[in-house]
């Protein structure tokens, strides 16, 4: 029943290190470890105090040394002599097993297995210990092979006259503790999140609605005054300053020697050669060349880039990061930091007067400070990353603070902007100042099958570098004709309904394609939209007919964007 002691190896497994066996020895040992992770002790296969307790200096010097290279307040320690071989000290022996005369040989406890059970899946021809683990469910219940793995793995190699370093043993999987029932118990319910800045809607007059998990403010005054309080609001921030919470965008930092070239390969655009203090769009597809998720990369460092992602796609991001870099084993940190900090966008033509107010440390000037770049600093005493971006096509900044530092920026804002007439503006301004720019919101403009040509993003698409995910497939995509691609649209009839998202662009009694957006536009004194159509009316002036209501809406295609074409108003 005992065969000696095996290491926790499991989670420095799934890190990526490999676990061997001496059959010597009859210990196991633990190889190919990631440049920046450690191991110490016994599990290194140090047995004697003094082995121990050196083991543990070498690592620790180790880790010192390196973190010494990036922090100028930590002092590079020696690194100890290497530990001697300590394996004679090892309390692991090749204890034979052999059945019992009398009673039953159990191997796993978990699902009542013996040495019988194990030694006929080898017999049906299931010889390799993987194969071995599925046919008899070895290591599938809750101790997922922790007592059993090591005696599996000596039982087939004496049943295949092979040793147990030649046979090895089952790989191990997330999750490393069992989950328990007491988390899956209860009733299921809708979580709801709020920003540091919620209360300070709330007391402006928001009305709130729900963005995923989020509660956000639509829009801010009377209910019965939507449509009014809304065109104020878009008004506002083109002619003076606006100010909205964007704490609800997804925040990803990627750290490490290789974030330039992971960020490379997850999204379509070049990342690698991004310069120090620019900021860079970032769209995402998958395996399948499909649009699903969009961003800006921020590179602070040369090994720091701060990656934004939409509300409800961060989780997903994240994941999908996780998961390709489970494979790719570059050298980076990947960690979800939409909890440690907040935003704000402050948004029009006079938001550069306003936010030099607080500033003490960046120069917001056009040249300092241009387009798409990035800064660290203060902003009102807080400690701020600062990303000046344009996605309601006007002078913007994007401030980024720690989480609990919130409602602060909101309020040196307010009194710094007062002056000059800043208001708070709601999501629902902001898809309306975004559309009349013609930039597209992930999940609503795109659908499951949306590529990047298809919504006229070929231009975030590199064509230079040897991969990105969903490389392969958008080339092979590219070289079919497209059947449907997205484009803008005006209804110039000022009596014509307003098309709605998912109303159908019809031609006679045929459905040709959809709207994806459509809203009255304050700025340009008509309803605009985008939808998708067939191949022949991609063409600006070409004509199209939305089923609106059952009655069909005259609407003309134009080029993107409607609003400041040329991109005068973000360039201040």
């Amino acid at each position: 029943m005992a065969v000696g002691y095996t290491p926790t190896y499991q989670l420095i497994c799934q890190a990526g290190g490999q676990l061997s066996y001496n059959d010597d020895t009859a210990m196991f040992t633990l190889s190919k470890l990631p440049k920046a992770f450690q191991i110490a002790g016994s599990v290194n296969a140090n047995w004697s105090v003094n082995a121990v307790c050196g083991d543990a200096q070498r690592a620790a010097a180790i880790a010192v040394n390196r973190l010494a290279e990036t922090v100028e307040r930590v002092s590079a320690m020696a690194e100890p002599a290497p530990i001697a071989d300590d394996s004679a000290n090892s309390p692991n022996y090749s204890w034979p097993i052999f059945p019992h005369p009398k009673g039953k040989e159990f191997v796993d406890f978990d699902e009542d297995l013996q040495i019988k059970d194990i030694v006929n899946a080898t017999r049906d021809g299931y010889e390799h210990v993987q194969l071995v683990k599925r046919y008899s469910t070895c290591g599938m219940g809750p101790s997922q092979g922790r007592h059993s793995a090591l005696a599996t793995a000596r039982i087939v190699a004496n049943a295949t006259g092979k040793s147990v370093a030649q046979t090895g043993v089952t790989t191990a999987r997330p999750p490393f503790a069992p989950e328990r029932l007491g988390h899956l118990a209860g009733r299921s319910f809708y979580p709801a999140r709020y920003t540091n800045m919620h209360h300070r809607h709330l007391e402006a007059g928001a009305q709130m609605l729900q963005a995923g998990a989020w509660y956000r403010p639509a829009y801010y005054g009377p209910v019965n005054q939507r449509d009014n309080c809304i065109a104020a609001e878009v008004n506002n921030v083109r002619n003076n300053v606006g100010l909205v919470d964007v704490s609800t965008l997804g925040g990803i930092e990627v750290r490490g020697p290789d974030a330039g070239e992971f960020l490379n390969r997850v999204y379509t655009f070049g990342f690698a050669k991004q310069p120090l203090g620019r900021a860079r769009y970032a769209l995402m597809t998958n395996e399948a060349g499909v649009v699903i998720d969009d961003g800006v990369s921020c590179r602070f460092h040369d090994q720091l880039f701060y990656v934004t992602a939409t509300t409800g796609g961060v989780d997903r991001v994240y994941q999908n990061m996780l998961k390709w870099n489970a494979q790719w084993c570059l050298d980076v940190d990947i960690a979800n930091v939409t909890s440690a900090w907040c935003g704000v966008n402050i948004a029009g033509p006079k938001a550069r007067e306003v936010l030099s107010k607080l500033c003490e440390d960046i120069d917001l000037g056009s040249e300092a400070f241009p387009y798409m770049g990035v800064r660290e600093g203060h902003v009102a005493g807080i400690r701020a990353r600062v990303i000046r971006v344009g996605f309601v096509g006007e002078l913007g900044y994007e401030v980024h603070v720690p989480q609990h530092a919130g409602e602060a920026l909101w309020d040196a804002l307010m009194a710094a902007g007062k002056e000059h007439g800043i208001k708070p503006f709601g999501i629902e301004a902001q898809r309306v100042l975004r559309l009349e720019k013609g930039h597209i919101i992930i999940g609503q403009d795109t659908d499951a099958m949306s590529t990047p040509e298809e919504v006229q993003m070929g231009w975030a698409v590199s064509n230079k570098k040897p991969f990105f995910v969903g490389q392969r497939i958008i080339r092979e995509l590219n070289k079919a004709p497209q059947y449907r691609s997205l484009v803008g649209f005006v209804v110039d009839d000022p009596k014509a309904p307003v098309p709605q998202e998912s109303h159908l662009v019809i031609d006679g009694d045929k459905m040709t394609g959809r709207v994806t957006s459509c809203n009255y536009s304050p700025t340009l004194g008509k309803p605009v939209g985008m939808a998708y159509v067939p191949p022949g009316k991609t063409e600006p002036g070409s004509d199209i007919v939305i089923k609106v209501d059952g009655a069909p809406v005259a609407a003309k295609v134009v080029a993107l964007p409607f609003y400041d074409p040329d991109t005068a108003r973000q360039n201040l």
